[in-house]
Parts: structure tokens; sequence; C-alpha cells
């Protein structure tokens, strides 16, 4: 009574695989009806062989009535099942895959399904990433698909590398043949990591600074898979030979691309990495020529033009507010771009600084940079004899004086042109001379702009005299008496008249300024860094 009892669910088994053994058409009729009869027939006969032997294996493992001890208890759905102890071959248990996987069968030749991909993608052992990786399938190979899961998002595939089969993402993926009769396989077990075993190499990681095209080759000329963004961090797993291109996993999906390493930062030990061969250069259909997207730059401020990227170069024109020019190539920092020249023809680099772009620089081409130009050594001389000092004006110290006839290196400029610094004409380190009556030999515009030092704290002049002067409205008598400056008193001097014979001071009777003659004055103070003064019209004389 017992043995039927348990025949009953084991032939209801077998009558579920011999209908899922015939696998009825889907709605569509096959071409090669005959060849697909064969087929399910044999598909049929294989499941019943395999009922046959869970069957008997069944059987075999049930005690009987003889077989039992005497004091052995009846099983019951309550009471566990005990495992023999003196057989290997005990009551069948479930195995690690939920459904048994479809016997291989001689497949028509009108109903093989190929897969081939877009990008490199991962084959693993079950759908995701939880899976391990069994090998590659690299773009132009086709392999055979055999089943498909449930939803249609992963396929089954015959190892591109090896024996066996694999499951391949069906997102960079393109299937060919009659899909609607593959067999639908159950994802296997989840795999359990494995405790305390540690990997030999760290893994090793890649972030980049700017968001970077992910590419399917090492290149400008693949496709791109995705956009890898800053902070994100990818596992890298192999390289270019040149160590320029790095391949990582796809960062929003399955498979690898390849990454330009300009901005990457890297965790681990990329020269550890196995080197990659790149993927066929892709060929362009033909008739298909891509138009690119034209990029185009403006500037918020007028921005030097020049031969190449810096100041080295000499300047082919000044990029103004408001002009619109088509760029053509960049720098491979990209804070250069090569741009139509807005005012002529060919070309001439911009600083990018101030410069907004329209349309994906990214894909531009990086341009070499030519040759730094041999300065042209620029020189000066001046016109009248000329203070020159720590920083550009009167607030700083005179180093030296620069005399007419001489001439001097000049090694920079303030940022107005307006004060040059020279090699000190009558010794060593450099001094600012005032550019009024300065003249150049060579390009100023190439020399560097210097930042202006901190302006000196003015340490105050003053004057005493030994006899009751006169101070006037100008440098002389026929200019009238402001005030007399007494024997005894102080005076602040604020500038001085070009041959040092008048200084001029504060007003020590009141409000403004007088001139007082030198001639029995005493200075204490740098009265070397008082401003020149200019004097003010000679007065009509009065009749």
């Amino acid at each position: 009574m017992r043995r039927k009892n348990w025949l009953l669910p084991v032939m209801m088994l077998f009558v579920v695989l011999a209908l899922s053994g015939c696998n009825l058409f889907d709605g569509d009729q096959p071409e090669d009806l005959e060849g697909l009869v064969e087929t399910y027939t044999a598909q049929t006969q294989a499941a019943q062989n395999q009922i046959g032997t869970i069957v008997a294996g069944t059987l075999a493992a049930m005690p009987t009535a003889e077989e039992k001890s005497p004091g052995e208890a009846v099983i019951t759905e309550e009471t566990p099942v005990q495992q023999p102890t003196h057989t290997a071959t005990a009551t069948l248990l479930p195995t690690a895959t939920p459904t048994l996987a479809p016997t291989p069968t001689d497949t028509p030749a009108g109903s093989i399904v190929y897969a081939q991909v877009s990008v490199p993608t991962n084959c693993r052992t079950g759908p995701g990433k939880v899976f391990d990786k069994v090998s590659v399938l690299n773009v132009g190979k086709q392999v055979e698909v055999v089943a498909r899961n449930a939803f249609g998002t992963y396929w089954v595939v015959k190892n591109p590398a090896g024996a066996g089969t694999c499951w391949l993402w069906g997102t960079y993926a393109t299937v060919s043949g009659p899909t609607a009769h593959l067999p639908v396989w159950d994802s296997p077990p989840t795999p359990t990591p494995v405790s305390g075993v540690a990997p030999t190499l760290a893994a090793v990681t890649l972030k980049v600074s700017v968001p970077t095209n992910c590419r399917v080759g090492p290149g400008l000329a693949y496709d791109k898979v995705t956009i890898l963004q800053p902070g994100k961090t990818v596992k890298v797993v192999a390289r270019h030979a040149s160590a320029d291109f790095w391949v990582i996993e796809n960062p929003t999906g399955e498979g690898t691309c390849w990454v330009w390493g300009a901005y990457a930062s890297f965790t681990g030990l990329p020269g550890s990495l196995p080197v990659q061969a790149p993927p066929p250069t892709p060929t362009p259909q033909a008739g298909l020529t891509p138009t690119p997207t034209v990029v185009t730059l403006k500037v918020s401020v007028d921005t030097n033009c020049r031969v190449g990227p810096g100041k080295p170069y000499d300047i082919v024109t000044i990029f103004k507010i408001g002009q619109t020019a088509k760029v053509v190539g960049r720098h491979a920092t990209a804070d250069y771009w090569v741009i139509e020249n807005p005012a002529g023809e060919g070309t001439c680099w911009v600083w990018g600084e101030y410069a907004t772009l329209s349309g994906s620089g990214a894909n531009l081409p990086v341009w070499d940079v030519p040759p730094a130009p041999t300065p042209t050594p620029v020189t000066l001389k001046v016109s009248v004899d000329t203070n020159c000092r720590t920083g550009p004006g009167k607030p700083y110290d005179i180093v030296t004086i620069f005399r007419i006839g001489k001439t001097a290196d000049v090694v920079a400029r303030n940022a107005a042109n307006t004060y040059w610094v020279i090699r000190n004409p009558e010794g060593s380190g450099q001094c600012w001379v005032w550019g009024k009556y300065a003249t150049l030999s060579g390009s100023g515009a190439n020399l560097p702009v210097w930042d202006v030092p901190p302006a000196p704290t003015p340490t105050p002049v003053t004057l005493k005299v030994s006899v009751d002067t006169n101070c006037r409205t100008g440098p002389g008598k026929p200019y009238d008496i402001v005030t007399i400056f007494r024997i005894g008193k102080t005076a602040d001097v604020v500038g001085r008249n070009a041959a040092k014979t008048y200084w001029v001071i504060r007003n020590p009777e009141g409000s403004g300024q007088c001139w007082v003659w030198g001639k029995y004055a005493t200075l204490t103070g740098p009265a070397e860094s008082l401003p020149i003064w200019d004097p003010p019209a000679t007065p009509t004389p009065k009749p």
C-alpha cells in the first residue's frame, strides 16, 4: 500500500515531463515540421528514460516490510526520514539545478539561433554579476544560443572560448533566429562566497576627475558605450600595451569598455594587469559618413590667440568678446583650444580660462604642440634719465638711475604695460622703470606679467631751516609768499623739484603746501623717494 502511494506522484511527474517534451509551437508554424517532430520525440524518450531512473532509485531506497527491524517505527508525514547508514544510495535529494537541462539533440538547420554583441560582454555561469565570469564574447564573434531566461533578458549560449555554455546579458546582444522555440532555463543557485579565501592580488580600481567616454576600443574611432562619471569607482581588468587606455567593467551595465587614462587615478597595481589587444578598428559603412557635431567657442574677455599654447608663442590675433569661432582641436590637457583664425586664414591657439564651448570638446582630436620658439630678447632705452625702483611707482625706493644712452634687458612688465622690469644696469637684480620715456626693441607683449610687490610703508621726510625762509606758491622769487617758515619748526616734505633745489612742504601756518628754498634746509628721511613736482605756471608780474 505504501509503494502505491509513492507511485502516484511519480507517475504524475512522468506525465508533466512528457507534456513539456512536446514543447508546442507557441503559435508559430515551423518550417521543418518533420524534423521538429523527430526532435520532440527524442526529447520525450529521453525524459521517460530519466523518469525510469528516478523511479528505480526511489523504489530501491524504500524499505519493505521484510527489511524493517521489529522495533522500527512506521514513517509518517510528521516523522523525519532517517538517512540509511549502511549504503550510499539514500533517498534522492534535490540537486543544485532546480530543473533538468534539456538533452541536446540535433537541431534543424533553419531553427538555429545566433547572437552577437555590439560591445565586449561577459559570459557568466548565471544571469548577473554575482556569477563567475566564464569568458568574454567580443564584438564581431557569433555564438549559438541554446536557451533563455523567463524574462528574455539573458541568453544561454555556447561558450565562445571553450566547451559548455554560459549566460549572456541581452542589452548589447543582437539575436537572429526563431527565439520563441528556445527552452526557458531557470537560474542556477546564487554562488556563496568562500570564506577565508583571500585574493592573491588586490583589485585595481579607477576613478576619473572629469566625465570620460568609455568606448568599445581604445580611441575616438570606436563607438561610445557609456560615460564614466567623476566619483564613480570601477574595477580595471586589463590595459593597453601603451598604458594610456584601460579596460574597465562597464559602470552602467554588463561587459567591459575602454577608458582613456588622461584623467584617471588608480588604486592597486595597474602595472600587474594583463595587456589586452584592441579590437579591430571599425570600418565606416559605405555611403554612411557621420556628420560630426561642430564645436564652437566664445570668450568672456578679449583673449590672445597664439601660434601655440602659451605666452612663449607669438600672438596671431585677439579673439574678441561676442565673436564665435569653430574649434578644430585641443591640447592634451584641454586647457588650450585650437580654433579657426577669427581674423583671417589658418588656426591659432586660445586659452580656455575664459572660454565657453558649444558641443562636445572631448571628441576633438588632440593636436601636437608646435616647437617652442626661441625667445627674441627685448631691450629698452630711455630718452631722459629715469629712476629705476623696487616697484612700479613713486612709493617704491629708487634702486638706481637708468641713464640716457644705456640699453637694458627687459624681463617682465606690469599688466597695464606702463612699467617694465629690467636687469639692473648698475648692479645685480632687477628694478622697475617707468615706460613713459622708454623705447622697446622686441615684442613686449610676450613678456610675462609680474605681480606688483607690496607697497612699502613710506618713511616720512621732514625739514628744518637754519634761517627764517619764505615759503612761496612756487620755486622762486616770482611766486607769491604764502608764509615764513621759522627757525626751530619742523615740516613734512611731500615733494621736490627735479633739481632738488626746492622742497614742497605742508604749510606750517595753515592748509595746503608751499615751496621752500633748500639752501638753508636740513632734511631727515629718504628724500630720493619724494615725488618730483612740476612747478606751477609763473605768475604774471603785477604792474
